[in-house]
């Protein structure tokens, strides 16, 4: 490892879990994790707003209780994370370049002592070589740094804090105070308490934590041991698993047509017998049947139910969509005008209202692009993009809250847990995560994308986004940290605009391709959906996507100003186009609630359709 391999390194270790930063006035909480004071400040008072006497720790989610004062600041300081933060001023320089440790001007270090243990300025450097106690002393140049250097610059004794003790090392535990202190420290602030060295002091706790670790490791030796016959376990029935998976997605796709129904509707409808002269009559004998043969020439099961009065009510539930043929025959002879059509349509979206206007104001917007929906709480969150923040409305259209953002964001989405992901334009492309309610918890590190302009959460909390600057699909763990899947669409140059995961598949929108591609899990290329056109079945411009209930894929056809319908394997159905849109109106994403609602957004019309 060369040096600067090893800063990087370094840089990485001092970062705050909070703020992502460089660590500033680094604290630890009693669960041994530090963050900048200013972090855990904030994140008190944000707890104190929300009437919380405690704060969580954001890496282990450790209560801990406010102190007095809503600041952190008697909170032990992190010598180690203080060290590695004068290092990293080495090579960053900038406003915490180390400064000489010998004169009084305040001037920039240029060296080190290794054995006075303090850094010099060139001036100082320059008297230090020439004095004859100190000349022959290590010293090295902080440009010339080597990795040996660095890491001998990590372990170098702490040095005290107090006025007037800067150049004292801390060399003291103070067992009544319990802080490390100097030997002027020892002297003026603690004269009569216990005091021990500082080696022997870190020797004790480590042989407590030693202590700890051994316990840990025995229970977690338990926990292994469970862990390991859970796996076996877990391993006997894979095949069991993937055989039942296989029959699972069989079904499933053999069922698609079945859900294009109104949720399988059950149909009645009522045969009255009558005599010569028309009146209704019954005759205890008559034998009435039905038969209701489906597109497919395949025979319904129906249920006729005779009211011993000349009617007869005959329930069936239609499984396919298409025209049925219904055959009715009474004492064998068929009833006049049978067989007759009946004509079964697919579930239709209708139109119930509209919300928001262009404006900055609770409610209005400013080219609304993402939407989402969290059904545990029938909350709906839009992407308000210009206006920098993220607007939560009720599935009624009614104003909650807002959450206000420091860029622009296109796309929102709900974790399993109901907390909400936005794709905050970033240099570092750094994902915000919030609480419903508003409350920051922390980023999430998307080093793996470049320009994240869309994002999904797929069922298994695995993380979808667009990458508009390599044009490639990529899939990340649930916590944002490790890059599961990279793909791009085969022979298209387009870039990938919006993604979902459904059934094992991976529906991607490229408007400029005017198309939609599906994927696998791993990211192998399957099918197109849709060519350049304004047909049925046919895009210009698709940007937004969404799965119903009824397992069909929902396409914002943006350019022509409508919704279009599809199964799962690319087969049109049907389209939502009408007044409700002007000729104009451009469609942005879209979302769809377990209650049936179809939430659509548009950009240039800044106001959210909703269908029922």
């Amino acid at each position: 490892m060369d040096v600067q391999q090893l800063f990087t390194v370094l840089k990485k270790e001092a970062e705050c879990p909070l703020c992502l930063e460089t660590v500033n006035n680094p604290k630890t909480l009693p669960c041994i994790h530090s963050f900048c004071l200013e972090c855990l400040d904030k994140h008190a008072n944000f707890a104190r707003r929300q009437l919380q006497a405690t704060i969580k720790c954001p890496v282990c989610q450790t209560s801990f209780q406010i102190p007095e004062g809503d600041s952190f600041k008697n909170l032990p300081a992190s010598y180690h994370l203080n060290r590695l933060v004068d290092v990293l001023a080495l090579k960053d320089g900038g406003t915490q370049t180390q400064k000489c440790s010998s004169c009084d001007e305040n001037n920039t270090a240029s060296s080190y002592c290794f054995v006075c243990q303090i850094f010099l300025c060139t001036s100082c450097f320059e008297a230090h070589q020439r004095l004859k106690t100190t000349r022959g002393h290590r010293n090295v140049v902080i440009e010339k740094l080597n990795v040996q250097d660095v890491q001998e610059l990590i372990h170098r004794p702490a040095m005290c804090s107090q006025q007037y003790h800067e150049n004292q090392p801390l060399e003291f535990y103070c067992e009544e105070c319990k802080v490390l202190i100097c030997h002027k420290c020892s002297v003026v602030n603690h004269n009569r308490h216990t005091m021990t060295d500082t080696q022997k002091a870190a020797q004790v706790q480590k042989m407590q934590m030693k202590d700890a670790l051994e316990k840990v490791k025995a229970e977690t030796l338990i926990y292994e041991n469970e862990i390991r016959k859970q796996t076996e376990l877990m391993e006997k029935t894979e095949n069991e698993i993937s055989s039942a998976e296989k029959k699972m997605t069989d079904a499933v796709e053999e069922l698609d047509n079945q859900e294009l129904l109104r949720e399988k509707t059950v149909v009645n409808f009522i045969i009255v017998t009558r005599d010569s002269s028309g009146k209704q009559c019954y005759h205890e004998d008559d034998q009435v049947k039905v038969n209701i043969i489906t597109p497919a020439d395949d025979q319904l099961e129906t249920e006729i139910k005779d009211t011993k009065d000349g009617k007869y009510t005959v329930t069936y539930t239609p499984q396919c969509v298409g025209q049925h043929r219904v055959e009715i025959q009474v004492n064998g002879q068929p009833l006049t005008g049978s067989p007759w059509v009946v004509q079964v349509i697919p579930h239709q979206y209708q139109f119930a209202f509209q919300f928001g206007s262009k404006g900055k104001k609770q409610g209005q917007f400013d080219d609304p692009w993402g939407i989402a929906v969290n059904d545990k709480s029938r909350t709906l969150a839009v992407a308000d993009y210009t206006n920098k923040r993220i607007q939560m409305f009720s599935f009624d259209g009614n104003f909650l809250r807002e959450i206000a953002l420091e860029a622009g964001t296109s796309s929102v989405a709900f974790t399993e847990s109901g907390e909400l992901l936005s794709n905050v334009e970033r240099d570092d492309n750094k994902l915000p995560l919030h609480t419903e309610g508003g409350q920051f918890i922390r980023y999430i590190s998307d080093e793996h994308v470049m320009i994240p302009w869309y994002i999904s959460v797929a069922s298994d909390g695995r993380i979808i986004t667009c990458d508009r600057k390599d044009k490639t699909i990529k899939v990340l763990s649930p916590d944002g940290e490790d890059l599961l899947q990279s793909f791009r669409a085969p022979g298209c140059d387009a870039e990938p605009f919006c993604a979902v995961y459904h059934q094992c598949k991976i529906f991607v929108c490229y408007p400029d391709a005017h198309r939609v591609m599906v994927f696998n899990i791993v990211g192998e290329y399957l099918y197109d959906i849709g060519i350049e056109g304004s047909c049925d079945g046919q895009f210009s411009g698709p940007t937004g996507l969404a799965i119903d209930k009824f397992n069909r894929l929902i396409v914002c056809d943006g350019g022509d100003s409508r919704l279009q319908l599809f199964t799962l394997d690319g087969k049109y159905v049907a389209k939502v186009a009408g007044s409700f849109f002007d000729h104009d109106t451009q469609l942005a994403g879209c979302a769809v609630s377990n209650t049936g609602h179809l939430f659509v957004t548009s950009d240039n019309k800044h106001r959210i359709y909703v269908f029922s």
